[in-house]
């Protein structure tokens, strides 16, 4: 990138460019979940068959848990930004060409294209948020960036309530998508020439290549990354049956969606609490919010008491928030001098990708062997061994700032 125009211009056009990189991410998460709302519609009015509806909703995630750590290194050589500009690109252009392809070969083409534009920007967008993000800010910032799934989906949902009952599908699908586009459009116009600020960047410009990729791997990032991939297979397994349990169990006074939408609250929280922190607070914050998940997970899953089932899956929600948000905010703590934070947040999101293939299938067998208390207990244990991964961590006391 150049060096920023001038000095006084850099600081609001910063936090703007943050904002908009964000808000780009949010509206990269509603097109990961865009088809849920329409799976109904692709099999009765547009003719697509399960398997090939399956294929459009899983696609995303599917090169994510295949490809994240590849796509990583061939991001640190192409640079951050032009990265994000290809990226962006080609989930817009797979976007609208999902919006108005009818046929399936083709919403499958279209839907592969824009997987390849969102493997490459859920890298890139918490990897130039940790380089441009004035050092107060950086940890606020991904932390708010760990919730940018979720916040997509409630995105998508509530643009799909307001839209259907009176616009087509393919209306939907090209509103959903236009708005990235506008959104992920400012940001790279707003980024554009800002000079990275991190240490970590700093230390990388004298690195070569190959070197840097073998400084980016350390215990610290190796237990991050596995303690997020559990958080994701527990996380998933729980917010995949989730409304099942609502239908069958105890009258629990909150939906699925709306226990859903807690979960940003957890990455607020982390952002709060991780402002001005370090590696070993990370780690304590991280860890605090297993032990939390583990305390609540039995509970809600156990108890036959509404009141008790409510607030224990609230508390949940909230938890793992806080867990995924104090990860990402941790991940200008954990570069290695010398590595890249690319790679490392490639590290952690191949581990999610991985934990969102087994989280599901698993939380199904458990449930299917061992019931809905089975189910709890197994979340809990789940709680403490990614409590387990973080707990080496504590010896980490390296400051940003």
């Amino acid at each position: 990138m150049r060096q920023d125009p001038t000095p006084a211009a850099a600081g609001p056009r910063r936090i703007a460019a943050l904002v908009f990189l964000l808000l780009a991410g949010i509206l990269a998460g509603t097109q990961l979940g865009k088809i849920a709302p329409l799976v109904a519609w692709y099999r009765a009015e547009a003719g697509f068959s399960l398997v090939m509806v399956g294929w459009l909703t899983s696609t995303l995630g599917l090169f994510v848990a295949l490809a994240a750590l590849p796509a990583a290194f061939a991001i640190d050589r192409a640079g951050l930004y032009r990265s994000y500009l290809v990226s962006a690109i080609a989930l817009g252009a797979g976007g609208v060409g999902l919006a108005l392809f009818d046929g399936p070969l083709a919403a499958l083409a279209a839907r592969l294209v824009e997987a390849f534009g969102y493997l490459i920007l859920v890298i890139a967008i918490p990897a130039l948020l940790a380089t441009l993000a004035p050092e107060r800010l950086k940890a606020p910032a991904l932390a708010i960036w760990g919730g940018f799934v979720p916040l997509g989906y409630a995105v998508a949902d509530f643009l799909s309530a307001a839209m259907l009952p009176a616009h087509e599908p393919q209306s939907f699908l090209l509103v959903s998508v236009v708005s990235f586009i506008v959104l992920a459009a400012l940001a790279a116009w707003l980024a554009r020439g800002l000079e990275p600020i991190a240490d970590t960047t700093r230390q990388v410009a004298d690195t070569p290549g190959a070197a840097r990729m073998a400084a980016s791997f350390s215990a610290s990032v190796a237990l991050s990354a596995l303690a997020f991939g559990v958080y994701v297979i527990l996380s998933i397994g729980f917010f995949t049956f989730l409304p099942s349990f609502v239908a069958e169990g105890p009258a629990v006074a909150l939906s699925a969606g709306m226990i859903a939408l807690l979960v940003p609250l957890g990455n607020v929280l982390a952002g709060v609490l991780l402002k001005g922190g370090d590696a070993r607070f990370a780690a304590l914050v991280v860890m605090a919010g297993f032990l939390v998940s583990a305390a609540s997970a039995v509970p809600f899953f156990g108890a036959a008491d509404p009141i008790v089932a409510t607030v224990s899956a609230m508390v949940f929600a909230v938890a793992g928030g806080v867990v995924a948000a104090a990860i990402f905010a941790s991940v200008p703590f954990i570069v290695p001098p010398g590595g890249s934070s690319a790679i490392v947040i490639g590290l952690i999101a191949q581990s999610g990708g991985l934990g969102t293939l087994a989280g599901p299938p698993l939380a199904g067998y458990i449930i299917g062997q061992f019931g809905w208390a089975g189910f709890g207990w197994t979340l809990a244990a789940f709680s403490l061994l990614g409590f387990a991964c973080m707990a080496p961590l504590l010896a980490r006391r390296r400051r940003l700032a």
